[in-house]
């Protein structure tokens, strides 16, 4: 097909030139502005977040069972693990630490007599520290959701701009489309000397119209197309009030100039209503690091010093008053608290994002932003997480 596009040539009457018919390039720009494209882009984005979220889980899931192995005990019961070094020393548990690199932050000590409770030991504990960050079971699960949020958003934020870009010029289009109609300018040449003009992301579809009114095309026809190309409201109402106009009779310029107006109108109140949100939105960005604040004093200050408290009574747990405190497990302690931050994190994100656009890909994206924040600051602060079976502990 495409040999025969090339050789077919016809004789311009009006100036008496030979010229090609049709050549292949123009046939697929043809197919092309013909209607809105297949994009499949979005399907490969939503199947490769799956596919390396669940990679993530799965890997999180078989660090899981190889930790499963090891048992971890207390046998003085004083809620404490004897032995630390058992939790998280699955084969894909990483640290800096195993390839000679600095780490951040380490703590946790090894119980010198695990028969002895707590301060009651009269030998110092063995030195041995868990060394941070920790790349472990639990970071493989946030990794995950991150994974399955993230690429969805950034593909969503991205069409998104691109979009918000052909809205910004459209009413210059329309506007300067109605000024050269009232000027005297056939539909065709009004087009065609708006495709030489400077439309930023708006260029690309002008040139399309241009091919599609040199071809004999309607007007309406052409901005339907256009409609189905670019997929904006803003854009589609605009086409759909010109149509309507049109049909109903009256002055194609006066008509462009009032649907310009209205796009222009409807741009800037999605600005003002951004503008407004702004401060909403901060109020859960500060909502968020506030509680963050407090789980990081909770897992560093009053958690320890109750464990330790706990373990100077020999495992039977203190009283504060009429208040009794029991026994409390560091870890386990911290790696809720670290469930509470994921739980936090996704739901102020989704808060945020669809109160700034009301859109998905928006609240995936500050999901995924509080997420690894929260994520990123247990690593930093040393604060020990792990997935521990009951059927582990001895």
């Amino acid at each position: 097909m495409a040999g025969n596009l090339e050789k077919r040539v016809y004789r311009d009457e009006r100036t008496g030139k030979k010229r090609r018919w049709m050549t292949y390039r123009l046939a697929q720009k043809w197919l092309e502005v013909k209607g809105g494209k297949t994009d499949i882009t979005v399907y490969v984005v939503v199947f490769l977040s799956l596919m390396m979220g669940g990679a993530f889980i799965a890997l999180g899931q078989l660090n899981h069972q190889a930790d499963l192995t090891t048992v971890v005990t207390d046998f003085d019961g004083d809620s404490q693990f004897d032995n630390p070094e058992a939790m998280n020393d699955g084969p894909f548990t990483i640290t800096p630490h195993m390839y000679g690199l600095p780490s951040i932050a380490k703590n946790e000590s090894r119980d010198a007599d695990p028969l002895i409770s707590g301060i009651d030991e009269d030998v110092e504990a063995i030195t041995w520290y868990r060394y941070y960050p920790e790349i472990s079971t639990l970071d493989y699960y946030v990794f995950g959701l991150i994974a399955l949020m993230l690429p969805y958003g950034i593909w969503g934020w991205r069409e998104d701009k691109l979009r918000a870009r052909v809205e910004e010029k459209f009413p210059d289009f329309l506007r300067d489309l109605a000024e050269y109609w009232k000027g005297g300018l056939s539909m065709t040449v009004a087009i065609q000397t708006l495709a030489r003009g400077e439309y930023g992301n708006l260029n690309d579809e002008v040139h399309k119209m241009s091919t599609q009114i040199s071809w004999g095309i309607s007007f309406s026809e052409v901005l339907g197309m256009f409609t189905e190309r670019v997929r904006s409201p803003i854009v589609t109402r605009a086409v759909r009030m010109v149509d309507e106009a049109n049909r109903a009779g009256g002055r194609i310029s006066d008509i462009l100039l009032a649907a310009s107006f209205d796009a222009r109108e409807i741009k800037a109140l999605e600005t003002e209503r951004a503008q407004e949100v702004t401060s909403y939105i901060m109020v859960v960005y500060v909502s968020f690091m506030v509680y963050l604040m407090i789980i990081l004093v909770l897992a560093n200050t009053f958690v320890p010093a109750i464990a330790d408290s706990a373990s100077a009574t020999g495992g039977e747990g203190m009283s504060i008053g009429n208040l009794q405190v029991r026994n409390l497990n560091e870890v386990w302690i911290s790696t809720i608290f670290l469930y509470s931050v994921i739980v936090q994190s996704i739901g102020n994100g989704m808060a945020a994002g669809f109160m700034s656009t009301g859109k998905l890909y928006s609240a995936f994206n500050r999901s995924s932003m509080l997420l690894f924040i929260g994520w990123l600051i247990f690593e930093v602060m040393g604060i020990a997480t792990s997935v521990i079976s009951p059927g582990t502990i001895s």
